[in-house]
């Protein structure tokens, strides 16, 4: 795409890639494929391994294969032709409102953990709730022990093979698992309100005003229903009643597709964009003879 940067993003199940030259477009990302390779075992024998566990590359051998099987294969680069390459980190996902501030709170897909990776896939896309709070959660799975308390109706999906299944709170404890990954998986970190509430707690009052105004909701958990209220809910519990948490709106310009699922993608594209018009980009050449001070040394 003559000068225009190819633009990566890595999610815990896809890695997708396209171009930031005609944004915003409906045709990009252009091309999708699974996050994973296969790696072969001592012995004889391939396992499937993904090289992105939780957000965070765990492998970068692998993932450099996946990349580059991306960018070569699927996206037709050339060698000693490659040009500009963005790529987007889902630890700190990309804003692509153009806002300079804001908290920025991915949803991954952490519940997962719990099941085998088809099925939460499945549980996810077609019957993940999340309950308004968490007592709203335990009347609805009848945890809070209450007699008043009102159970979740069961529901009937049907899976993309024609199978049918019934639920009653699974949906419901995958929304939950997001916000306490603790009790309810036994993982150890932050729930996405306490996250983003972190984020800006290093900040003077008013940026930290700022920030928890202009909160950004992206990743594959974001589109399950209710996700954003609980979070803006629980977000507006532990800050003080001068500031009043919210969600920026989607850009009217963004292609609704695109939004929240493509979000970081768009946002490592808008970026790209504005890193190339001002030269923002690190040579690789300049990298391996400098190290890290390159990146500052562009880019100051």
């Amino acid at each position: 795409m003559g000068d225009s940067g190819a633009v990566l993003d890595y999610g815990g199940r896809w890695l997708k890639a396209g171009w930031a030259f005609n944004f915003p477009t409906e045709e990009e990302p252009r091309k999708m494929t699974p996050n994973a390779v296969f790696v072969e075992q001592e012995g004889g024998g391939s396992e499937l391994q993904r090289p992105v566990q939780r957000g965070k590359i765990a492998s970068w051998e692998q993932f450099e294969s996946l990349a580059y099987y991306a960018l070569y294969d699927l996206m037709g680069l050339e060698l000693g032709y490659e040009g500009n390459i963005m790529l987007s980190d889902a630890a700190h996902a990309a804003d692509p409102s153009g806002q300079a501030n804001g908290a920025a709170s991915p949803m991954s897909d952490a519940a997962a953990g719990a099941l085998t990776e088809e099925a939460a896939e499945a549980l996810k896309e077609l019957c993940a709730r999340c309950a308004e709070s968490e007592s709203a959660y335990a009347a609805a799975t009848g945890a809070s022990g209450s007699p008043s308390a009102t159970p979740a109706a069961p529901e009937t999906f049907r899976l993309p093979d024609g199978q049918k299944f019934t639920v009653t709170t699974e949906g419901l404890s995958i929304g939950e698992a997001l916000f306490r990954p603790g009790p309810l998986l036994g993982l150890v970190g932050p729930s996405p309100a306490e996250a983003a509430c972190d984020s800006a707690s290093s900040l003077d009052v008013v940026l930290r005003k700022v920030m928890m105004e202009n909160m950004l909701l992206v990743g594959g958990g974001s589109v399950i229903p209710g996700v954003a209220a609980r979070l803006v809910s629980e977000v507006r519990s532990m800050v003080s009643h001068s500031t009043n948490p919210n969600l920026i709106p989607t850009p009217e310009y963004m292609p609704s597709p695109a939004v929240p699922r493509e979000a970081p993608w768009v946002g490592g594209a808008v970026v790209a964009k504005v890193a190339q018009i001002q030269n923002h980009f690190i040579f690789k050449a300049d990298y391996d003879e400098a190290g890290p001070i390159a990146v500052h040394r562009r880019c100051s």
